[in-house]
């Protein structure tokens, strides 16, 4: 077990750099979008059932993702066991996608900066549920932050962590549960019974990762201008700010790191809502929170990559020079 966890380390610490470089691959033949296809398929299906169906809509999609995981690693191990890593580590940097969220907060940013409005919320469009049409700039700002601070968790840590413990197989068990929750997820008039296992499942999925977020968000927040401190005393007093458990810890440590207050009004699909407010921060119309934000969210992916490489080789010094 000791070594198959090393291993995972390693696979993550490639594909993190790997991510870094590559970003993700925008292909049809991505994992995601294939399993975002199959979910659509099953949903058409499975929708009459209610909860029922949405439950075995969950079940069905995850057993395809780890069932054709696991056949593709038996397949490179039979073959060597070299080629068993790098499919290993291939399908986990298809499971975490840092680059992408931080090109597509700046290309909300970009249009901002040259006072293009409606051009920053068509970007916005493309990371968010919310409904962007109508919002100033200042809404546009914390929408774009929030959305970055929520993927750290959701996007790169959460899968990291199952990639570490399970490999890629855990990690596409979380990319299965991940998407079918950004897909179906939702408290809507369609959704509310549909979507709510997979909407619990992933939260059950996030719980640890998201309290990790808190500690490492801070971290990473040393040697830059932003406030670490701040980030753990707002992380701390505003974790349970919003109706997800989980949601709040990383968005709560950004707006203490960048000195903002997140959450308040939103819109989803024609219907305003109104969050808990998320940090004290003063600064809120501030083109430079995107740029600070997806530093931020850089720098604690650069750390996370960094513990992976430190566990890996802690165990295998203990794997070399074990207790007598």
């Amino acid at each position: 077990m000791t070594t198959f966890i090393a291993l995972n380390l390693l696979c993550v610490f490639v594909a993190l750099l790997l991510d870094h470089v590559i970003g993700d691959p925008r292909t049809s033949w991505h994992p995601v979008c294939l399993l975002g296809r199959l979910n659509r398929r099953l949903e058409h299906r499975l929708y009459p059932l209610g909860f029922s169906g949405g439950a075995l809509l969950t079940l069905l999609s995850t057993t395809v993702a780890v069932a054709t995981t696991l056949i593709l690693l038996w397949a490179a191990i039979r073959i060597h066991v070299a080629l068993y890593l790098v499919v290993n580590t291939l399908i986990i940097f298809f499971a975490v996608s840092a680059r992408s969220m931080v090109q597509h907060a700046l290309a909300v940013h970009a249009p901002l900066v040259t006072g293009d409005l409606e051009g920053a919320r068509r970007a916005l469009a493309m990371i968010v549920s919310r409904d962007t049409a109508g919002m100033d700039q200042a809404m546009v700002i914390r929408s774009t932050v929030e959305s970055v601070a929520e993927n750290f968790t959701d996007g790169v840590l959460s899968p990291v962590v199952f990639a570490a413990l399970g490999g890629a197989a855990g990690a596409m068990l979380f990319k299965a549960v991940s998407t079918l929750d950004s897909m179906v997820g939702y408290r809507n008039v369609r959704y509310e019974q549909f979507g709510k296992f997979a909407a619990r499942a992933d939260d059950v999925l996030n719980f640890i990762p998201a309290r990790l977020a808190l500690v490492l968000i801070p971290a990473a927040a040393f040697g830059s201008r932003l406030n670490p401190g701040n980030a753990w005393r707002i992380g701390r007093r505003f974790r349970l700010a919003h109706a997800s458990p989980n949601s709040a810890h990383s968005m709560a440590a950004f707006a203490g790191a960048l000195d903002t207050s997140l959450g308040g009004a939103a819109t989803y699909f024609g219907i305003r809502k109104e969050k808990p407010c998320i940090g004290d921060g003063a600064r809120i119309d501030e083109t430079a929170l995107i740029t600070d934000a997806t530093g931020l969210f850089t720098r604690t992916t650069a750390l996370l990559a960094l513990c992976a490489a430190i566990l890996y080789l802690t165990l295998l010094i203990v794997m070399r020079y074990p207790c007598a």
